[in-house]
C-alpha cells in the first residue's frame, strides 16, 4: 500500500513540477523582454528629446551666422534644420516626424509635459524673431536684421528652452531608469524562483528515485523470500 502511494504521488508530483516551472520559464521570459523594452524605451526617448535640443541649436546658431555673414547657404541650412523639426526634411535615423509628432509617440508624466510646454512657447518666440531677422535681410535692413538675433531677449528665450529642455531630459531619464531598475529587480526575482523550482524538481525526483529503487528492492528481496520458502 505504501509503495502504491509513492509510485502515484510520483506521477502527479513531477508532472505538476514540470509545469510549475515551464511557468516561471514563461515568466522569465516575459520579464525579459519587458527589461529590454525599458531599457529600449530609454535611448529612443532620450535621442528623441536630445535632437529637440540639438537642433534648436543648430537653429539658433544658424540664423545667426546668416545675418552676420549674407551668405545664402546658412540661410539654406537654417530652413533645411527648420524642415527637419517641422517633419518635411527626414532626420539623421532616416524618420520624418516633426518635433511634436515625435514626442506625442513618447509616454510622459505632467510635469514633463509642463517642461516641454515652456520649452515649446519659447521656441514659438525665437521663431517668430528669426522670421523678422530673415524679411530684415531680404529688405536690405542688415543691422536690424541682427538685433533681432543679438539682444538679451532672444538670449533670454534661448536659454528658457534650452533650460526647459535639459530638465526634461534629466527627468525623462531618472524615471526610465527606476523603470528599468524595477524590471531587473522583477527579473532577478522571477531567476530565482525559477532556480528553486528546479532545485525543487531535482530533489523531488532523486527522493522519488531512491524510494522507487527501494521499493524495488524490497520486491526483490519478497520474491527470492517466497522463492526460498517453496523450496
Amino acid at each position: 500500500m505504501k509503495h502504491d502511494v509513492i509510485g502515484r504521488l510520483a506521477a502527479v508530483m513531477l508532472p505538476a513540477l514540470t509545469l510549475i516551472g515551464a511557468a516561471a520559464l514563461w515568466l522569465l521570459l516575459q520579464s525579459q523582454q519587458q527589461l529590454v523594452l525599458a531599457q529600449q524605451t530609454r535611448f529612443d526617448y532620450f535621442e528623441s528629446a536630445n535632437q529637440i535640443r540639438l537642433l534648436s541649436g543648430q537653429l539658433s546658431a544658424r540664423i545667426r551666422n546668416y545675418v552676420t555673414t549674407g551668405s545664402e547657404r546658412d540661410l539654406s541650412l537654417y530652413y533645411h534644420v527648420l524642415a527637419v523639426t517641422e517633419g518635411r526634411h527626414a532626420r539623421l535615423n532616416g524618420k520624418t516626424l516633426s518635433n511634436e509628432q515625435m514626442l506625442q509617440n513618447m509616454e510622459l508624466t505632467r510635469e514633463e509635459l509642463s517642461l516641454l510646454e515652456r520649452a515649446r512657447q519659447a521656441t514659438l518666440t525665437l521663431a517668430r524673431l528669426e522670421e523678422e531677422a530673415v524679411r530684415l535681410m531680404a529688405s536690405g535692413r542688415e543691422h536690424q536684421a541682427r538685433q533681432k538675433v543679438f539682444n538679451p531677449d532672444y538670449d533670454r528665450y534661448s536659454e528658457i528652452m534650452s533650460d526647459s529642455v535639459n530638465q526634461f531630459i534629466t527627468l525623462l531619464l531618472e524615471r526610465l531608469e527606476r523603470n528599468i531598475q524595477r524590471e531587473q529587480r522583477h527579473n532577478r526575482l522571477t531567476m530565482a524562483v525559477l532556480a528553486g523550482l528546479l532545485l525543487l524538481m531535482m530533489a523531488a525526483s532523486l527522493w522519488l528515485g531512491w524510494r522507487l529503487r527501494d521499493r524495488g528492492e524490497t520486491r526483490r528481496r519478497l520474491s527470492l523470500a517466497g522463492y526460498r520458502g517453496r523450496d
